[in-house]
């Protein structure tokens, strides 16, 4: 019976407020330490990426910080006002607080993974709430515009722009009139930049190309690897053990469920194929694996489930302390 208390305790905010401060702790104490991996490069396809942005150390890191909160309140928003979670839990908000402190670059440093990340799950919130409303145009123009800013700066975000068009078919609301919405969506930050002179053809060029496991001895890149491996086996791992439960929900909620697959399926996708823009993704990675895992322990209830939510902190804290020994 205490094992159920406690496993059902595990679902609650206070847990997530606990597993968000050993996060922040952590960061707080490596953050400092020597062995970050260097930016990227110069990744948009006319403007800077967010790395190559010219900010004051104190006010990138609250930006990105900032940003990390409002993925976290935009996972909750999400699952509360269209219930893809089948239950109202915190509990994916812990755990992708626990995956992305384990790179605590992706939450000192503004970064395009972070941009991406929270750019997709708002766009997901727009298009959801479109579900066969196919009259409301103007979201799916605000999400494909969004995306298409996004371009600007990584490249990584036009991989999700065909991801969306998939999801207007999943919400069963594409049709000419929101084809052409999500087109001119793509075309009008483009018609800004250029028609106010922000941006010239001469600005338009090729991401600058550079691998983070470009040499396969530095640890750093190995760790990142590692990271990136381990969260997508539990992404994959949880989706698979939840198709059985999701086949039998209703058309809308299989919707829902449906488009969360196809973008984690993408992401990994794009992290085998473009994996010297790993760090790019990985926020996204940590975003959709949350999700998974957490549907998995909602659809899968039994006494002694804190175990296993304590096994999977428990993994990323090995790497947090292995983090720690290979940048001494």
């Amino acid at each position: 019976m205490r094992s159920a208390i406690l496993s059902q305790n595990f679902h609650k905010r206070n847990a997530a407020f606990i597993m968000i401060a050993v996060a922040a702790l952590y960061v707080v104490l490596t953050s400092g330490m020597p062995g970050f991996l260097p930016p990227q490069g110069d990744q948009g396809i006319c403007l800077p990426s967010p790395g190559e942005w010219k900010l004051p150390g104190w006010v990138a890191i609250g930006s990105n910080v900032a940003l990390n909160i409002a993925i976290m309140s935009m996972m909750i928003i999400v699952n509360k006002t269209f219930n893809v979670l089948r239950a109202m839990t915190w509990l994916h908000v812990g755990l992708f607080a626990i995956m992305q402190a384990a790179l605590p670059r992706e939450i000192v440093t503004l970064n395009s993974g972070t941009l991406l990340a929270l750019a997709v799950i708002c766009c997901i919130y727009l298009l959801f709430s479109c579900y066969a409303q196919p009259e409301r145009v103007r979201r799916v123009f605000l999400a494909f515009m969004v995306l298409s800013l996004g371009a600007t700066t990584q490249y990584s975000f036009v991989v999700f722009i065909p991801v969306f068009w998939l999801i207007t078919v999943q919400m069963r609301i594409f049709n000419t009139r929101t084809l052409l919405a999500s087109i001119l969506g793509l075309l009008t930050p483009w018609v800004i930049l250029f028609g106010l002179g922000i941006v010239t053809p001469a600005d338009v060029h090729a991401p600058v190309i550079t691998s983070v496991l470009g040499d396969p001895f530095l640890r750093p890149a190995l760790y990142v690897f590692i990271i990136a491996v381990l969260t997508a086996f539990l992404l994959v791992t949880s989706t698979v053990l939840n198709v059985l439960k999701t086949i039998a929900y209703n058309a809308q909620a299989r919707s829902y469920n449906g488009a969360l697959t196809i973008v984690a399926s993408v992401t990994i996708m794009a992290m085998l194929v473009n994996y010297n823009n790993l760090l790019a993704y990985l926020p996204l990675l940590n975003m959709c694996a949350a999700y998974q895992l957490t549907h998995y322990f909602v659809n899968h209830r039994f006494d002694r489930q804190y175990a296993a939510v304590l096994a999977v902190c428990a993994l990323y804290v090995v790497l947090y302390l292995w983090r720690i020994t290979i940048q001494r």
